[in-house]
C-alpha cells in the first residue's frame, strides 16, 4: 500500500522516538511504521543515554511503529498503547501534548427507538482488519448497523446497503457530531417514519465511524487519498471494501452487487464516498456526497475532472450538493456538476439555499446534512 500521502492543511510537529535499552548491545537500531512504509533501514537511529533516538517531522494523526535490530522486532515498552493485530505501538501527535491515546468505543446513545418492535434492529460489529490494512495506520473500530423494519418480520427477503461514513454522526446522539449545537442527522427516527410511509426504499445502513472515534486519529488522512486516480491500494478504501463489506455480506442478508450499494458521505466523506463510486464503480454503483470537498484534490480541480473523464464506466447513480453559505464549496461543486454533464454521466446536482435558516449563515454542518439526506437516499435508492 501507498505510504507517500502528503496532507496540504493539517500541523506538522517534531517527534522523538526513544528505543529505552539500560545496557546498549544492538549493533544498529531502526525506526519502522507505517509512516515509512514499515522500511527496516530507512531511519536509523543513534545512541543516547536512554538507549537509541531519532527524531522526525509528523502531521497530526495517529501512527504505529516498532523498533527493529538483529532481524528482530521490538514494540515500545514504554508506550501502553497497542493496535493491530501484531501489537504494534500506537502513538498520537496532536498539537495539544496533553491529548493522546485510544478512546473507549461504544455504540451511541441514542434517544429514539422504533416502537413496537423488538430491540434488535441496531447492530454493533467490530470487523477483524487484516494484518496490512492495519499495518497501515487503519485502526480496528465499531461499525454502526441499522436495520429495516422488515428484516426480522420477512426473513427471504434481501436489501441494498448504503455505507456511510463518518458513521458516529447519523443517529439521534447529541452528544456526538461535535457537540449538542452540531446535533446529529437523526437518521433512525427519519428513516422509520419515510419507511412507514412509504416515502423511502428499506436499506441497510452501515455507519462507519471515523478515525476520530477511535482517537485522535486523523479524519483528513482516511477520507483524502494520495491518488486520486488510483485507490486500489488506498488503506481506508480497502479497509472499507475489503474487511467492512465483507464482513456486512456475510453477516446479513444484503443485495452484494453494485446496483444496490452506495457509498455515503459529507464533507471529506462525500470526497472519499465520490472517490468510492468512480474508481470503484464495480463495488458501489451509486454515492451520496454532501458537501464534498473537492479542495483537498486541488484548488482548480483538475485532477477530480481528469479522472471522470478518463472513466468509461461511470457510476449509475451519483448524488451531488452543497449549501450556499459560509464554510461550502458551492463554486467547486458546481464545476464538478458541470464537468460530470458535459462527459454524459447522469447524476442530480442540488443547490441548498439554506444559508438563511442557519447560524450565522453556516451551512457546511451536521445539521444542514441531516435535513436533506433522505431526498438524497430517494435519488439513489429510486433510480
Amino acid at each position: 500500500m501507498s505510504s507517500c500521502w502528503q496532507p496540504k492543511d493539517d500541523f506538522w510537529f517534531n517527534v522523538t522516538f526513544i528505543y529505552h535499552k539500560e545496557t546498549i548491545t544492538h549493533s544498529s537500531v531502526y525506526l519502522t511504521g507505517d509512516f515509512n512504509g514499515w522500511s527496516c533501514s530507512q531511519h536509523l537511529m543513534v545512541a543516547c543515554s536512554e538507549g537509541y533516538t531519532v527524531t522526525l517531522s509528523l502531521c497530526t494523526g495517529f501512527y504505529h511503529y516498532k523498533f527493529f535490530s538483529d532481524d528482530a522486532w521490538f514494540h515500545d515498552d514504554h508506550n501502553p498503547h497497542r493496535g493491530g493485530e501484531r501489537g504494534n505501538s500506537v502513538m498520537f501527535v496532536h498539537m495539544d501534548p496533553t491529548v493522546y491515546g485510544l478512546r473507549p468505543q461504544s455504540p451511541p446513545h441514542r434517544d429514539y427507538h422504533r416502537p413496537e418492535t423488538p430491540r434488535n434492529h441496531f447492530h454493533t460489529l467490530s470487523p477483524s482488519l487484516t494484518a496490512d490494512i492495519a499495518a497501515h495506520g487503519i485502526l480496528q473500530r465499531l461499525v454502526f448497523v441499522y436495520l429495516p423494519p422488515s428484516y426480522s418480520s420477512d426473513p427471504t427477503r434481501r436489501y441494498p446497503v448504503v455505507y456511510a461514513n463518518d458513521g458516529q454522526n447519523l443517529f439521534s446522539t447529541p452528544e456526538h457530531c461535535g457537540g449538542p449545537c452540531m446535533g446529529g442527522w437523526a437518521m433512525d427516527a427519519h428513516c422509520d417514519h419515510h419507511w412507514t410511509q412509504g416515502t423511502l426504499p428499506e436499506f441497510i445502513l452501515v455507519a462507519v465511524p471515523n478515525s476520530d472515534f477511535v482517537c485522535i486519529g486523523n479524519r483528513t488522512k482516511e477520507y483524502c487519498t494520495a491518488d486520486f486516480q488510483d485507490t486500489s491500494q488506498d488503506p481506508y478504501i480497502c479497509y472499507l471494501v475489503e474487511v467492512v463489506k465483507r464482513d456486512i455480506d456475510a453477516t446479513y442478508r444484503t443485495l452484494p452487487d453494485p446496483c444496490h450499494t452506495v457509498a455515503m458521505g459529507s464533507s471529506n466523506g462525500g470526497l472519499c464516498a465520490f472517490v468510492c463510486a468512480v474508481n470503484h464503480s464495480q463495488v458501489f454503483g451509486g454515492a451520496v456526497c454532501m458537501s464534498p470537498s473537492f479542495w483537498h484534490v486541488d484548488r482548480d480541480n483538475h485532477a477530480a475532472y481528469s479522472l471522470v473523464q478518463s472513466r468509461p464506466q461511470p457510476p449509475s447513480r451519483l448524488y451531488i450538493d452543497s449549501g450556499d453559505g459560509l464554510g461550502d464549496n458551492r463554486y467547486d461543486v458546481k464545476m464538478m456538476s458541470d464537468t460530470l454533464t458535459r462527459c454524459g454521466w447522469k447524476h442530480k446536482y442540488l443547490l441548498d439555499e439554506c444559508a438563511s435558516r442557519m447560524p450565522h449563515g453556516m451551512t457546511h454542518l451536521e445539521t444542514a446534512w441531516g435535513a436533506r439526506v433522505l431526498d438524497a437516499l430517494k435519488y439513489v435508492l429510486d433510480s
